[in-house]
């Protein structure tokens, strides 16, 4: 009933209306004629025709036929100057009224003026304000005319716009802005604010914008504050009042009162008036709260919660929805919200520079890595872009979270998802930023910068793809290497990202073969893999240039006599050949024509193989090389297998025919030494076996050296360099590992055959031999230890205990020969030993240190205590370890024990580290410490007949074991641990990664799992030698230098213990990630063993083993950050 009686009256209200406009629209219709001069006697009307306005009918304007001042001035003296003033001003109101209940009228009245053409010549400007407006410019009309439009206006609430858009709400509103003077303030402000409370809500949304440009200073305080309780009680009025907020003059109470009702509110606003809301906050910022709101500010703004459905729902909502055009629609809408939103944002921190550097500051001051959001990167770039005043300190703050982990690649990743509309104004910037990274010392901070390339080139157009190609190629001609490395990198990621792009831009790319000359090595590998990608890849037509210029550097390289520009040509051609000969067996279907084209590419690849060696065989160094690198390439397991077949058929013949021979047909010649075969695994009764030809080979090798080489050629023998053996065994055994699936049987002789040298124990001859006689038993070592590194790692990973006992027996051979080879070295002065590792820069490579000098020193200071510190310090090598790594006990010279005198007659003879020489052994490949798993072994020894004669129990011994952990340990420390953040002012180029080639093939997380993997047998090695000296301690009673001491056994054990918790602490200490169960369990094990291994120390070493076990073990087990102290210590200590 309520709801029909509303009906009713509302309808009754209606039918009122309708015949009052009926009504006056026929009296207008009778009494003038549309168009003509309102010709009515009344006060009103008359007045205004004596001041110089013609009110006009109809829809046509009234005309002005004076100035508009003078209009104003005239018809006021007219008002004042009347007999019945000031009743007069009623009567003219109240003519006012009555002339304008006619709409049209009203609407004349609210419309400018037009101005008669006679007068246009003396006015001064074309503008003419309406009667109204010019009536409120009346000082003594102003209140009685405003009064009148304020009871006018509600007539017009719910009325449509008129056809020809004037909408009369806003029309009547218009009329009081911009006055120049208002009479009575406080009167009109009451009247908009009551208004305001009952207008609908798009008009107080209008009257509340017009606030600012109707009202004056004065009025602005009691304004605010009746909008900021309107604030409170009508949510939909946000944005209008917060806008009219921001223009007002307003007190610091009252703006920060709202700050904080319009913060506790953002996180649950709309999109579309978040642009609104941050420009009244940012306009309310001092310079003593910006740190304050800034702060608050990031906390609560979350626009990604906004910007995400938008961006990664998209093609799905297309896909799904039957209307694209709406949702289209709606995306494009919140991506101007968006843009919006950070154009006020930019314009704050562009003109305020509170606001900017309390941004920056607001970020620098997080502390937590989780708490970073994607607008804090997003407003990094921004500021930088838009303020040039701050990019130094946005570059600091920007170096600093890189380096504390808090900006990664994730976080990155997801700013440019979900702010790429924004960043692609800033992208100028953004290339600017990255270019400075790229300067920087550190190489997190270089990658940084690497990744704002890669995501400038994947989100931006073809115009920013060029310049971010440009700018890499800019830094690869840089000349640093880790500069050049990561640019390298980041054009090998570009190309997995979008190949097309590339290939669009290869022409730069290309321009980079003219700085091969200061390209390292592997840098030097790295840009033929990429330019081979985009030689051969899909669209091989548009990529001709380039593979014409490519074989146009490899054969000018592989030309030249010089081993730098052939090294180029090597490591270029075996590059192209993995990619023009990779298995592509898992991609789509061949068809015949990709059949025909796969043999045309077989031809090449094998021309192309034929040239490489041609052009290397007359160079060991050239042909060393080449096996290698052509190794690598198999190792990564992408070769053809039509080319591996070919390949593996002629290594193996080459190989034997170079390297092998009959066991009964030794070789004869004027050897320097008896020829022996020494080191076989197997008896050979009938003389049917195989050895290696190692000494005749290097015996050839020295005559060839001193002029006998043209003889050797001019006979027809091909020349055959024992520095080849090594890598084309490692070459051989790969190709046959790789077709037969890692089954080595093939060429298992290869691991038990001897080798024909001589007699290598020196014995009291060593002083008797000539330097060339040294010299030449120097590198029969060398290439012997070398040859068994590279069988160790061939066959490491046999799964039959004969093979498992024969390696651990090789292993064992190496640790011997080793010691023999420090003697030779110790009396051989100026040595330099043939080369092991071939992908140099230059074949000038000496070894660190100068051991004979120390052996001399080491004599003459053996009585004294400080002339041995100093030549325990010559020993030292910048490859080595660090300090600690190699420090041994040195008991107090009062105390003349066993140790001491044992400890001190070994020194003397220990005169040469072979960690000096580590560049000049062969890499052991990281497989080869899966030898720390084995325990006993037993080895069945066969006779004639292949039947087992007997059986042997072979196990990894503590040499060995140690040989093992000081490889280990020496490559986790080049793999793991950064490089220093400074780079030195003697730059070494190349020398941190020479010996450790294959190492660097692979990435630092592979090392890291590798690693992980032999954390279960490192403890279990930890335990044992734990054990072992317990177990002395027992024997000895805790007496240090009891008669149960195996000196050389203790020193032994000791650096085994030592680089075990040293290949602990750099596995947990590197920033990459281990498995957190195996970490717990270590340390676990670590509170046992260390903390009583300090026991053990302080017993047997005084007080110096106590601290340095303690400080070790309380690096790599912090115990809750405490670290080892008298409570782990075992009771009784």
């Amino acid at each position: 009933m309520v709801s029909k009686r509303r009906l009713s009256k509302s309808e009754d209200r209606e039918d009122t209306t309708k015949a009052r406009e009926k009504q006056l629209s026929k009296k207008t219709k009778k009494s003038q004629a549309p168009g003509e001069v309102e010709d009515n006697d009344n006060v009103f009307v008359r007045l205004l025709k004596i001041s110089g306005i013609f009110l006009k009918t109809g829809e046509s304007q009234n005309q002005l036929a004076v100035d508009q001042i003078v209009f104003q001035k005239k018809l006021f003296q007219t008002l004042r100057k009347h007999p019945s003033y000031p009743k007069i001003i009623e009567e003219f109101v109240n003519g006012l009224e009555s002339y304008i209940e006619d709409q049209d009228n009203f609407r004349n009245c609210l419309l400018s003026c037009e101005r008669l053409q006679e007068e246009d010549a003396s006015l001064g400007t074309s503008y003419s304000k309406s009667l109204i407006k010019l009536l409120l410019g009346i000082d003594i009309l102003q209140p009685a005319i405003i009064k009148t439009l304020f009871e006018k206006l509600p007539e017009f609430f719910f009325e449509n716009v008129n056809g020809d858009g004037i909408s009369m709400p806003r029309l009547i509103i218009s009329q009081l802005k911009w006055l120049d003077e208002i009479v009575d303030s406080k009167d009109l402000t009451t009247r908009i604010m009551q208004l305001i409370s009952i207008a609908p809500v798009d008009l107080q949304h209008d009257i509340i914008t017009s606030l600012p440009e109707i009202l004056g200073d004065p009025q602005h305080a009691e304004v605010g504050k009746e909008l900021s309780d309107l604030l409170v009680e009508k949510t939909l009025l946000t944005v209008p009042i917060l806008d009219v907020l921001s223009s007002l003059r307003l007190g610091p109470e009252l703006l920060c009162k709202v700050r904080q009702m319009v913060m506790s509110k953002l996180s649950s606003v709309r999109l579309d008036d978040l642009p609104v809301i941050i420009k009244f906050i940012l306009h309310s910022i001092t310079a003593a709260n910006a740190l304050e709101v800034i702060s608050e500010l990031r906390d609560k703004l979350d626009v990604q919660h906004c910007i995400l459905p938008s961006l990664f729902l998209a093609p799905q909502i297309k896909l799904n929805s039957k209307g694209p055009g709406s949702f289209l629609s709606q995306e494009s809408s919140g991506q101007n919200c968006v843009v919006l939103l950070f154009d006020v944002i930019k314009s704050a921190v562009r003109y305020e520079k509170t606001i900017s550097e309390a941004w920056i500051k607001a970020i620098d001051n997080i502390a937590s890595v989780s708490a970073h959001k994607t607008l804090d990167l997003a407003m990094l770039i921004i500021i930088y872009s838009t303020n040039t005043q701050t990019k130094k300190h946005i570059e600091r703050v920007l170096r600093n979270k890189i380096r504390l982990g808090c900006f990664q690649e994730d976080l990155l990743q997801s700013t440019f998802y979900i702010h790429y509309v924004v960043l692609k104004d800033a992208c100028p910037s953004i290339l600017s930023l990255a270019q400075s990274l790229f300067h920087s010392q550190d190489q997190s901070v270089i990658s940084f910068g690497s990744l704002l390339y890669k995501y400038v080139f994947k989100f931006f157009d073809t115009y920013y793809q060029q310049e971010v190609v440009a700018a890499l190629v800019t830094h690869i001609c840089s000349g640093r290497d880790a500069e050049v490395d990561t640019a390298l990198d980041s054009l090998l990621e570009l190309i997995a990202v979008n190949p097309s792009a590339m290939r669009l831009n290869a022409v730069f790319v290309k321009g980079i073969l003219d700085y091969l000359d200061s390209m390292s090595p592997e840098q030097i590998r790295k840009l033929f893999y990429l330019l081979s990608t985009l030689a051969f890849g899909k669209q091989q037509e548009a990529s001709s240039h380039i593979q014409d210029d490519m074989y146009l550097v490899i054969r000018k390289q592989l030309s030249s006599t010089v081993f730098k520009y052939k090294l180029i040509g090597i490591i270029g051609a075996v590059t192209m050949v993995g990619i023009m000969a990779a298995d592509r067996s898992e991609s789509s279907q061949v068809t015949q024509g990709r059949a025909a084209l796969s043999s045309e590419r077989c031809a090449q690849v094998t021309s192309l193989l034929q040239l490489v060696h041609s052009c290397s065989e007359q160079s060991p160094q050239a042909s060393a090389l080449y096996y290698d690198e052509f190794a690598n390439l198999i190792q990564g397991g992408k070769l053809a297998p039509k080319a591996l077949e070919w390949v593996g058929q002629t290594i193996f013949d080459d190989f034997q025919d170079a390297f092998v021979v009959d066991f009964c047909a030794a070789p004869e010649g004027d050897f320097p030494f008896p020829l022996k075969a020494l080191y076989g695994l197997e008896e050979y009764s009938d003389g049917d076996g195989i050895v290696i030809n190692l000494l005749p080979l290097l015996f050839s090798q020295d005559l060839a050296k001193d002029g006998a080489q043209k003889t050797s050629q001019e006979s027809g023998q091909k020349f055959v360099s024992p520095m080849c053996l090594a890598p084309y065994f490692r070459l051989l055994r790969l190709c046959v590992e790789r077709q037969h699936n890692g089954n080595l049987e093939e060429i298992d002789g290869l691991l038990d055959c001897p080798i024909f040298l001589t007699d290598l124990e020196p014995g009291v001859r060593l002083e008797s031999l000539s330097a060339e006689e040294r010299s030449f038993m120097c590198s029969l070592l060398f290439l012997t230890l070398n040859w068994f590194r590279e069988v160790v790692s061939a066959f490491c990973q046999q799964t039959s205990p004969e093979m498992k006992g024969k390696v651990l027996t090789r292993l064992k051979h190496i640790v011997e020969l080793q010691e023999v080879l420090e003697k030779y070295l110790a009396v051989t002065p100026n040595y330099v030993p043939p080369l092991a590792n071939f992908d140099l820069e230059t074949l000038d490579v000496t070894p660190c240190g100068t051991p004979a000098v120390s052996a001399q020193l080491r004599k003459k200071g053996k009585k004294g205590g400080k002339k041995q510190q100093k030549v325990d310090d010559s020993k030292i090598s910048c490859d080595t370890l660090p300090k600690e790594d190699n420090s041994e006990y040195d008991p107090a010279p009062s105390d003349k024990s066993q140790l001491d005198k044992e400890s001190s007659g070994m020194e003397g003879k220990m005169s040469v580290s072979l960690q000096n020489y580590h560049t000049f052994f062969r890499e052991l490949d990281i497989e080869v410490f899966s030898i720390l798993h084995c325990g006993l072994v037993t080895k069945s020894i066969l006779d004639t007949e292949l039947h087992t004669e007997a059986t042997e129990v072979v196990q990894l011994g503590p040499p060995e074991l140690l040989f093992l952990l000081e490889d280990l340990s020496q490559k986790l420390e080049n793999m793991l641990v950064p490089a220093a953040k400074r780079v030195p002012f003697f730059k070494t180029k190349g020398s941190r990664k020479i010996g450790f080639s294959r190492l660097h093939q692979r990435a630092a997380q592979e090392i890291a799992h590798c690693v992980v993997q032999l954390l279960t047998p490192m403890c279990n090695h930890l335990e044992n030698i734990h054990n072992y000296f317990q177990c002395l301690a027992t024997e000895n009673c805790s007496v240090a230098d009891g008669p149960a001491l195996k000196v050389r056994e203790y020193h032994i054990m000791s650096s085994c213990y030592q680089r075990l918790l040293q290949i602990f602490h750099g596995l947990f200490a590197c920033e990459l990630s281990v498995v957190p169960l195996e970490r717990m369990l270590v340390e676990k094990l670590f509170l046992k063993s260390a903390a009583e291994a300090c026991l053990e120390s302080r017993n047997q070493n005084g007080s110096h083993g106590i601290f340095q076990a303690r400080e070790i073990a309380a690096s790599v087990c912090p115990t809750g950050g405490r670290g080892i102290g008298p409570q782990d210590l075992p009771p009784g200590s």
